[in-house]
């Protein structure tokens, strides 16, 4: 089913405006709405019968009586009862239009002239109230017959002529205007010389194109039409055949035109520039109307180049030497019939035998393999995370990045006042209490005081040294992920330092219901994020015993890293040793990094083509294997 015509841009007519406030209002509204100026009423009155108008308005040269008078005549013309009245001058008496403002024949009315910014809404706003009115009273098939007449007065101005030239570039110039296209072509199709050409032969403005090329010779040779959003990116597109002026970003359309048996007479294409809007379906259905309507002058055409070209005699007879002689000796008897070789038939067969033979071999020794697939990180060894024990405010960071540190040196120190003051209170109260009992020993409670008092100085030291992180081991400093002055919380990942080079592995997440399937020893396929087509082929060295969910996946995997991996169910953690700690991209050796993702494959089953296609035969070939 075809698609409508789309409706008319909205028609503006503009009477008793200077020529400075029209040209500010086409900046403004130009590209949404059809302006149409006039200096005198009896032109505009001309106008509003020619012209489906979808606003008037009256500026400053028609105000008070004469915008009255001029709006009874126009109520007389055609289109009125959908047309929106502007008045911008209405004078001192806006009574004078009360009898059309109750008919609700005035959209809008202002004694005084108003600003061209602000007339611009307004004008938009009318043609919307147009469209509604419009649609709501059967504008669509109204703009159908409207677009039907113009397709029809284009094609009669085409029929007009006689010169193929000028029948070509009458035909560009319509195509142009029904298209709102920013310029146009119509190639005429020579069939002897097998070309596409526009002008006048021998003339400057000739244009002879090969049909072999470009996106004209594609519309020409299969009888479909074409439409692109860019036409640089088609690979069929041609520069000197499609559109000499193009840079490549432009739209593009263009439509056959088809003679009475079905052989292309020509094409016509239409090219808008980046910034307007693309070709849609229902600007391909108006070029596929014109080019119907234009179709018997450009057969027209063809017969009369037919006619004026000389006529080669055919180097052989229509009828056959022994069914004329035949003929011609009297005999009225039926003949022998005319007998075609059978060869082809006989190779046709043949070769579909092979075909199928073929298949079926493929079908029975090729086979159908099925791959456990998910997320996989590189994990190089040797890395220690320290985090936060308690929670408190950083307030130094000595640890830098790549810094070797020595054990027990301290790597961040926390906010720890308070912790502070509460030793020195409990190391102030243990001195007062020794002294105390120095001078009695024989004092009981002093004595019981003293025990408790060194308890708590130990659990006040244990807390101060909760307040500073220190290296655990010796070894250089790879990720500080706090600063001073930021709230942390137990558990939290302070930095982490590197010690001695572990064994790097890769760990990957397959989904849970290949479990029974998984051993170790199977070959797991990586490629690594960034790195497309560049695979590594690992041994399986480790199968998790149990299917966990998501999010216990995601906390074996720390928070550094798991909330960049996307889980949808239950997996099973494969783990695979790395032969290197390099891999080759394009001859060069890369180094495996902590954190590196990829994609891990590991093939799972493998089955005969016919199998998969026949489950049943399984009883038959056995099971699918690894």
């Amino acid at each position: 089913m075809s698609a409508s015509p789309p409706v008319p841009q909205p028609i503006v007519l503009l009477a008793g405006f200077d020529g400075e406030s029209a040209a500010a209002l086409l900046r403004l509204v130009g590209r949404e709405l059809h302006l149409l100026v006039t200096g005198s009423e009896s032109e505009a009155l001309r106008l509003l019968g020619v012209h489906p108008v979808a606003v008037l308005a009256l500026g400053p040269g028609v105000p008070g009586e004469r915008a009255r008078r001029f709006l009874d005549q126009a109520e007389e013309g055609p289109g009125a009862a959908e047309r929106a009245n502007v008045v911008l001058a209405a004078g001192s008496e806006p009574s004078l239009f009360q009898e059309l403002i109750d008919r609700d024949r005035i959209f809008y009315l202002t004694p005084e002239p108003v600003p061209v910014g602000d007339l611009a809404p307004i004008l938009r706003s009318a043609a919307e109230r147009w469209r509604r009115v419009v649609n709501r009273q059967g504008g669509e098939q109204r703009a159908q017959n409207v677009l039907a007449a113009r397709i029809l007065s284009a094609a009669r101005s085409v029929a007009a002529l006689r010169e193929p030239a000028a029948v070509a570039r009458a035909a560009a110039e319509a195509a142009e205007e029904l298209a709102e296209a920013d310029r146009a072509y119509c190639l005429l199709y020579d069939p002897a010389t097998d070309t596409l050409r526009a002008g006048e032969e021998g003339a400057g403005d000739e244009r002879r194109e090969t049909a072999a090329v470009g996106l004209v010779s594609f519309v020409l040779r299969t009888g479909l039409p074409v439409t692109l959003e860019r036409i640089g990116v088609d690979p069929r597109f041609d520069r000197e055949a499609d559109d000499p002026r193009a840079a490549g970003d432009e739209r593009f359309a263009a439509v056959p035109v088809l003679g009475p048996d079905g052989h292309g007479l020509a094409v016509i294409a239409v090219v808008r520039e980046a910034r307007n809007r693309p070709f849609a379906e229902a600007d391909l259905e108006v070029l596929r109307r014109f080019a119907e309507q234009v179709a018997p002058t450009f057969a027209q055409l063809r017969l009369t180049a037919e006619e004026n070209a000389p006529v080669a005699l055919p180097g052989q007879a229509l009828f056959r030497e022994t069914a004329v002689g035949y003929h011609q000796d009297g005999l009225r008897g039926e003949g022998d019939l005319l007998r075609a070789d059978p060869s082809w038939m006989r190779w046709t067969y043949r070769l579909l035998l092979g075909v199928a033979l073929f298949a079926l071999l493929f079908s029975l020794f090729a086979r159908v393999r099925e791959y456990a697939a998910g997320p996989a990180v590189v994990r190089t060894g040797g890395r220690t995370d320290l985090t936060a024990t308690t929670d408190g405010t950083v307030a130094q960071v000595l640890a830098r990045p790549g810094a070797a540190v020595r054990a027990g040196e301290v790597l961040v120190r926390l906010y720890g006042a308070s912790e502070a003051a509460e030793l020195e209170r409990i190391e102030r109260e243990l001195e007062g209490q020794l002294i105390n009992h120095l001078r009695n020993p024989g004092d009981a409670f002093a004595e019981q005081g003293l025990i408790l008092l060194r308890a708590e100085l130990e659990l006040a030291r244990a807390r101060l040294a909760e307040r500073e992180v220190r290296a655990p081991a010796a070894g250089l400093v790879s990720d500080v992920r706090v600063r001073p002055g930021q709230r942390i919380q137990p558990g939290q990942v302070l930095l982490s330092l590197l010690g001695e080079q572990g064994e790097p592995t890769v760990l990957a997440l397959l989904p849970g219901e290949f479990r029974p399937l998984l051993k170790p020893g199977m070959e797991l396929r990586l490629e690594l994020q960034g790195y497309q087509y560049m695979y590594q082929l690992l041994t399986v060295a480790a199968v998790g015993d149990d299917v966990v969910g998501p999010n216990e996946a995601r906390r074996y995997l720390g928070d550094e890293i798991s909330d960049a991996v996307t889980l949808d169910g239950p997996v099973v953690l494969v783990s695979a040793r790395l032969t290197s700690p390099t891999f080759e991209v394009e001859g060069r050796p890369r180094r495996y990094h902590d954190g590196m993702w990829g994609r891990a494959e590991v093939r799972v089953r493998s089955e005969r083509v016919l199998v998969a296609l026949v489950p049943a035969l399984r009883a038959f070939f056995g099971g699918s294997d690894a």
